[in-house]
């Protein structure tokens, strides 16, 4: 089953530029303005096409909402987007730096607000005894951002695709180990994981499909061929695979439309459905132009704001925004009980980007970055270090 729930993507960090649409930290605004749209996208799917919102409603989603259900129940593509944004952001990350710097910016970017979050929500289940509730276990194991791989439940509902982004950070993390992320390495990259991906379902072989994310790896090849784009400019072959790349995401969205429809209860166009992602594919690239020039001063605040504050609402909206619908809703009205959702994780997002990210991510990275690097001096020196000479016997 396609995504119906959303993950982020990666910004890179400090990456000195001085011309295009990018800001003098080096975020690409357009990409920030599309990050906040698809998790708009998302939030509007969970509380008014969503399956599970029907619960809190006490009603189905598309009779709760028939005219904006109409609109959000394509929310779950947003996930095509964000990965697809991911391939390209994250392959923008790695470039110029080795795998230690890496590692810690991927770590100090996800965890602090990770965890700010799982803290949240252990305090949110302490005064509501709806949506999911974990013991104490599970909620330790949560904090690893890898429960499923002990088939834990997930303390918010959307953290099951932060694993999918951990596997693709670890692909570009062996690709990294070979040296930089040049042209051929990227694209033996993203030709050779989706197609293996596809191969490994067509052989019924679910595990190793399981392992290589078969569903999605289409939308980060999709991504960092477009980074390629970015970055060498068009060349036939890059080109060529992107079309492999497209037709096979075409693939994964037809076959995806129709399962959305049973999740849901509702008729999801499958046409529809390819228009969108093509359409999202389309702003990946547009947004990415290399010379376009740098939004007013205004704008680009905006657009960056929107960016920085993606991941936090994402992380929080789904346990939080339906607490407040399931305690709104009998007394007020729908629009208002959606609206105070919304403004919620909203709040929460605000508070985990300034008061946990803003101090906390830095110093992770630091900390982590310094700790690889001293233990990759530690194996190297044992590596390198002569065995002792056999003792010399003398009669």
């Amino acid at each position: 089953m396609t995504s119906l729930k959303s993950t982020p993507a990666e910004l890179p960090e400090a990456i000195p530029v001085t011309t295009g649409d990018r800001s003098s930290s080096g975020r690409l605004l357009g990409i920030d303005g599309l990050r906040f749209g698809a998790a708009a996208a998302v939030v509007l799917y969970h509380f008014t096409a969503g399956s599970t919102a029907a619960s809190y409603w006490g009603a189905d989603p598309a009779h709760v909402f028939p005219v904006l259900n109409e609109i959000t129940r394509y929310g779950w593509l947003a996930v095509e987007l964000f990965f697809m944004i991911s391939g390209f952001v994250i392959l923008l990350s790695a470039d110029g730096r080795g795998v230690a710097a890496f590692v810690a910016s991927r770590v100090g970017r996800l965890f602090p607000a990770y965890w700010a979050c799982i803290a949240l929500t252990v305090g949110l289940q302490q005064v509501w005894s709806g949506g999911r509730q974990t013991n104490l276990t599970e909620t330790l194991v949560n904090l690893t951002m890898v429960q499923d791989l002990f088939a834990v439940t997930g303390v918010q509902v959307v953290f099951w695709t932060l694993l999918v982004e951990l596997k693709f950070y670890l692909l570009v993390v062996l690709l990294l180990a070979f040296g930089p992320p040049t042209r051929n390495r990227v694209l033996a990259l993203a030709t050779i994981w989706p197609l293996a991906g596809w191969a490994a379902q067509e052989s019924g072989t679910p595990w190793l499909a399981d392992l290589l994310v078969a569903n999605y790896a289409p939308y980060f090849a999709v991504g960092m061929l477009l980074f390629l784009v970015y970055r060498d400019g068009w060349e036939l072959v890059s080109g060529v695979l992107l079309a492999g790349g497209v037709a096979l995401c075409v693939k994964r969205v037809l076959e995806a439309a129709d399962r959305a429809a049973d999740m849901q209860g509702v008729s999801v166009s499958p046409a529809l459905a390819v228009t969108v992602m093509l359409t999202s594919m389309i702003a990946v690239w547009a947004t990415t132009i290399p010379g376009r020039g740098a939004p007013r001063r205004r704008l680009a605040a905006v657009l960056g704001t929107g960016g920085a504050l993606t991941y936090p609402i994402y992380l929080v909206h789904t346990q939080f925004g339906y607490a407040v619908i399931d305690t709104l809703a009998p007394e007020t009205t729908r629009t208002v009980a959606l609206l105070a959702a919304g403004a919620l994780s909203l709040v929460l997002a605000v508070g985990i980007h300034y008061g946990v990210e803003r101090p906390a991510s830095a110093r992770l990275r630091r900390a982590v970055r310094a700790g690889l690097l001293r233990g990759g001096e530690v194996v190297r020196s044992y590596v390198s270090k002569p065995a002792d000479a056999p003792a010399v016997r003398t009669s």
